[in-house]
C-alpha cells in the first residue's frame, strides 16, 4: 500500500465536520485501507480488522456500521453493490497520483459514476488525498425515471405530511432518520424519495415500538414523536400559513381531523 499524504483542506472540509470524534478517526483510518482508487469492502467486520488491527477489543462490528453510515450520509463515502453480489466502499472524489492502471475492486453498479479522474504517477511519487466536493454523473436511460442519490436536504415534505395525516401514520421524525441511515448506508437511489419514505413508512422500516398506552389516550406521546391528529393539525396550520387555504377551509381541517382520529381511539 503507497502513502497517503493528507492535505491541510481536510482540516475545513465542511462535510468532515459533520462527523463526531470516533466517525472522524474512522474516516481518516479508512484513507490509509483503501486502494489507489478509494476502494475497499463495505463488510463492517472486514473493516474493522482492516482500520483497528490492534485494537478488536475496543471496537465492534455495530461500531463501524454505524461509523460508515456517518460517513455515508455526509457524502465522504458511498456504499455501492456490484455484480458479484458484494458491497463496495468508495471515498467520494479520492483525487490522487496512482500507481496502478485498475481498482482491486469492481465498478459500482448503480448509474451513479463518480466523476475522479485517476492519473498514473511514477513509482517515486507519493499518493495525495483530498476532501473535495461530490459530483455525481447520472446518464438517463430511455423509458425509465432517472434514479438519484438522497438530497442532503431531504426531510419530510408536505405532500408526505399529508399522506402520513390520511392514513393515520404518526412518529414522521423517528421514521425519517431511520430511513436517512439505512438509505445512505446501502447507497440506495430511488427517482421519487418521497414515495419511497412513504413505503419505508408503510413497511416500518424502523421498527418503532408501540408508544405507552396512556401517552395514546392523552394524544402526547413521549419524545418529538407526532400522533396522526398532530400531523393533520400541523399540515392544516402549514396550508393557512403558506395562503393554500383560507381561515374558515383550516378550521374545517382542523375539526374534521379531530372528530376523525378521536372515533377512532
Amino acid at each position: 500500500m503507497p502513502n497517503r499524504i493528507i492535505r491541510e483542506g481536510i482540516l475545513t472540509s465542511p462535510k468532515l465536520a459533520k462527523l463526531g470524534w470516533a466517525e472522524e478517526v474512522f474516516y481518516r483510518r479508512l484513507l490509509s485501507v483503501v486502494d489507489d482508487f478509494g476502494r475497499y469492502y463495505a463488510d463492517a467486520g472486514m473493516l474493522r480488522a482492516a482500520c483497528y488491527p490492534r485494537q478488536l477489543n475496543k471496537v465492534s462490528d455495530s461500531d463501524v456500521g454505524k461509523w460508515l453510515s456517518a460517513c455515508a450520509a455526509a457524502a465522504l463515502v458511498r456504499v455501492y453493490p456490484a455484480e458479484d453480489g458484494e458491497r463496495y466502499l468508495e471515498v467520494v472524489k479520492f483525487d490522487q497520483q496512482v500507481r496502478a492502471k485498475k481498482s482491486k475492486f469492481p465498478d459500482m453498479r448503480s448509474e451513479c459514476l463518480a466523476d475522479a479522474t485517476q492519473t498514473q504517477s511514477n513509482a517515486h511519487l507519493d499518493v495525495v488525498v483530498s476532501v473535495v466536493e461530490d459530483v455525481c454523473v447520472i446518464p438517463r436511460k430511455r423509458g425509465k425515471p432517472t434514479r438519484v442519490q438522497m438530497p442532503e436536504d431531504f426531510g419530510v415534505s408536505d405532500r408526505v405530511r399529508a399522506w402520513a395525516a390520511e392514513k393515520g401514520h404518526g412518529r414522521l421524525d423517528e421514521h425519517l432518520e431511520s430511513f436517512k441511515a439505512k438509505a445512505a448506508a446501502h447507497g440506495y437511489a430511488y427517482a421519487d424519495w418521497d414515495a419511497a419514505f412513504m413505503e419505508a413508512i408503510r413497511n416500518d422500516w424502523a421498527k418503532l415500538p408501540p408508544l405507552a398506552s396512556s401517552a395514546v389516550q392523552s394524544g402526547k406521546p413521549k419524545g418529538p414523536s407526532e400522533t396522526p391528529l398532530e400531523n393533520a393539525i400541523a399540515y392544516a396550520r402549514h396550508r393557512f400559513a403558506t395562503g393554500a387555504i383560507d381561515e374558515a377551509e383550516r378550521d374545517r381541517l382542523i375539526s374534521d381531523a379531530t372528530a376523525k382520529y378521536r372515533r377512532q381511539a
